[in-house]
């Protein structure tokens, strides 16, 4: 039977408990598929009171428990953690044999950012091809969706704080960098899409119009009704204070997407700015507006 011929397909949702993996839940569900959501534990999970959702216990790096996960569903939404290279190939090579062995028929992978193989510098941009060879290479056929950059971001604690207490966004990219912002409930919606027609490929998926920092500032000071403006924090500052908030090393590995982009401005505008129009079956999804997700999101923004 295909895929598109089951009554409720049941599909299988990686790190549901993640921002992105809650959207794909949502946006199964919203589609009248049954859900299967994959967490590292059910006790920290809100899916469990939730129709139409069961929940499993599994980590990417215990085959068992990845195998035992795939069993009895249709379709998967795969997900690696941004890490080392070398462990998102171990943790991709377990999804892609567990998923082999389940005879899953419709499978997506969602990546956070671009594929670019070695000598890339950016790492992870190399560990992104590595996992769509590692599922190649398992036999998988497969979608893949990645955005160019998501809004979400601004409600970081951090993002969150100074754009509500100093009327400031400064990420570490380039005021005159244009970006088509997305969210993530755009990419899961095109996820989704995508596990009903069967089709493969890749899909880059961006919002409704390219914003440099102040245009993007405009749009967040309409949206909450506040005055924002945009201010580039330098990538090295950017990196002493991730690397006092999260320890040794994250600071050098978080910033250096941000250093190539400032060192690659045409590579920054292929990965972010906004792509030509979504063939099928993207054809009819919604772009992302900024004002109006801003909007929408007023009280995430404003909460103490």
């Amino acid at each position: 039977m295909r895929f598109s011929d089951i009554p409720t397909p049941r599909v299988l949702v990686y790190l549901a408990n993640g921002v992105q993996g809650g959207a794909v839940v949502r946006a199964a569900l919203a589609r009248g598929f049954a859900v299967r959501a994959m967490v590292r534990r059910r006790a920290h999970t809100v899916w469990s009171s939730v129709s139409g959702v069961e929940t499993v216990e599994a980590d990417l790096d215990e085959l068992d428990a990845l195998r035992a996960a795939s069993v009895g569903v249709d379709a998967a939404v795969l997900q690696i953690p941004t890490g080392s290279s070398d462990a998102m190939v171990a943790q991709a090579r377990r999804a892609a044999q567990a998923t082999v062995a389940a005879g899953v028929r419709a499978v997506v992978l969602k990546l956070a950012s671009a594929s670019r193989p070695a000598p890339c510098a950016e790492p992870s941009f190399v560990g992104n091809v590595r996992v769509e060879a590692a599922l190649r290479e398992a036999g998988l056929s497969f979608a893949c969706v990645r955005p160019t950059m998501y809004l979400d971001n601004l409600l970081k604690p951090s993002a969150r704080r100074d754009i509500v207490e100093d009327g400031a966004f400064s990420p570490p990219i380039a005021a005159t960098q244009r970006i088509a912002w997305t969210s993530v409930d755009d990419c899961a919606r095109a996820a989704v899409a995508l596990l009903g027609s069967g089709a493969t490929g890749d899909y880059r998926i961006g919002g409704a119009r390219d914003l440099d920092g102040p245009a993007l500032a405009a749009c967040v000071s309409e949206g909450l009704g506040r005055p924002v403006v945009y201010r580039a924090q330098p990538v090295d500052a950017f990196e002493r204070e991730v690397e006092a908030a999260m320890g040794a090393g994250m600071g050098a590995r978080i910033a250096s997407k941000f250093r190539y982009f400032a060192s690659f401005p045409d590579q920054a505008d292929a990965m972010l700015t906004r792509p030509g129009p979504y063939p099928f079956p993207l054809a009819e999804l919604e772009r992302t507006d900024v004002t109006a997700w801003v909007r929408r999101h007023r009280a995430a923004f404003l909460v103490d």
